[in-house]
C-alpha cells in the first residue's frame, strides 16, 4: 500500500512538472504588458482574426469607444510588434498575447488606423457637446446684430459719450468700443450720487421706453455670456487639427492589400469630402 501511494504521488508530480512544461514563455512582450493585454482579449472572447478583420472593414458594430481605447494603450510598441511579427511561423508556441500580436501586426499602419478609427467613434459626440454652445453664441450675435432698440440704445450712449467728451481729443467719435458698456456703472456724477448707468436708465426711461424692451430681443445673450470662448475655441481648433491629421494619414495610406481593409473609403466617406 505504501509502495502504490508512493507511486501515485510520483505520478501526480510527473502531471504537474508536465503541466508546468506547457506554460509558454513570453518572447517579446514583458509579463505587465502581457497581463493586462491577456484580460482585456478574455473579457471580449473573440477570435483574434475576427478582431483584426474589424479594424480593417472599420466595424462600428463590434469597435466601441471602449475597445478602441483599450487597443490603443495596450497594443505593443511599433519596435515589439516587429519583432512579434517575425515569430509567425512559431505562432502555436507563443503566448496568447504575442499570438494576437502576430495576427494583428498584419494591419497596416495600425497605430493611426485606431487613433483614426477611435476619433470616428467619438466625432458625433464632441459634435454634440459642443453645438449648444455654438447655437446660443450665433444666436446671441445675430441677436445684438437685428436688435432696433439696442441699436438706439447704443446711439443714446454715443451721443452721451460725446457730450461728456466735447473739447477733448475722444469729442465727435462715430463709435466706441462694446467693453466700454461695463465701464458704465464706474463713471459718476461729480457729487458721486449717480452713475452714468443709472442716468441713461432714468432718461431712457423717460424719453425713450421703447429702448428698454432691448431685452426682449436679446433672448439668447445669458446663455451666451456661460460660454467660455477660450474653451470653445480649444475645442473648434483641435478637431480641426483632428481632421486635418486624417487626410494626411489618409492620402498617405499605403493602397489596400485587402478586400475587407475599407479604412480610406470609410474616414474619406465621413470626414473628406
Amino acid at each position: 500500500m505504501h509502495r502504490n501511494l508512493a507511486k501515485k504521488q510520483q505520478e501526480n508530480g510527473e502531471e504537474k512538472s508536465q503541466s508546468k512544461k506547457k506554460v509558454k514563455e513570453l518572447r517579446v512582450l514583458d509579463s505587465k504588458n502581457a497581463q493586462n493585454l491577456s484580460i482585456f482579449l478574455g473579457s471580449f472572447r473573440m477570435p483574434y482574426e475576427e478582431i483584426k478583420n474589424a479594424i480593417l472593414e472599420v466595424n462600428e458594430a463590434v469597435l466601441t469607444e471602449s475597445m478602441v481605447q483599450n487597443l490603443i494603450k495596450l497594443m505593443p510598441e511599433p519596435d515589439k510588434l516587429k519583432m512579434i511579427a517575425e515569430l509567425k511561423g512559431e505562432y502555436n508556441e507563443l503566448a496568447e498575447p504575442e499570438q494576437f500580436g502576430v495576427v494583428i501586426s498584419s494591419v497596416p499602419r495600425l497605430r493611426p488606423r485606431l487613433n483614426a478609427i477611435l476619433f470616428r467613434l467619438q466625432f458625433s459626440e464632441q459634435v454634440e457637446n459642443i453645438k449648444p454652445e455654438i447655437v446660443a453664441v450665433t444666436a446671441a450675435c445675430e441677436e445684438v446684430r437685428k436688435s432696433e432698440s439696442f441699436s438706439s440704445l447704443l446711439s443714446i450712449i454715443l451721443l452721451v459719450g460725446n457730450y461728456m467728451n466735447a473739447g477733448s481729443m475722444n469729442a465727435g467719435a462715430f463709435g466706441f468700443n462694446i467693453s466700454f458698456l461695463c465701464k458704465l456703472r464706474d463713471t459718476k456724477s461729480s457729487d458721486q450720487k449717480m452713475t452714468l448707468l443709472h442716468f441713461l436708465a432714468e432718461t431712457c426711461e423717460l424719453q425713450y421706453p421703447n429702448v428698454l424692451k432691448f431685452p426682449d430681443e436679446l433672448i439668447h445673450v445669458e446663455k451666451a455670456c456661460q460660454v467660455s470662448g477660450e474653451n470653445l475655441r480649444k475645442n473648434l481648433d483641435l478637431m480641426k487639427k483632428q481632421i486635418s491629421d486624417l487626410r494626411r494619414d489618409v492620402s498617405d495610406f499605403p493602397s489596400a492589400t485587402e478586400e475587407k481593409d475599407k479604412f480610406v473609403e470609410k474616414m474619406t466617406i465621413s470626414f473628406l469630402r
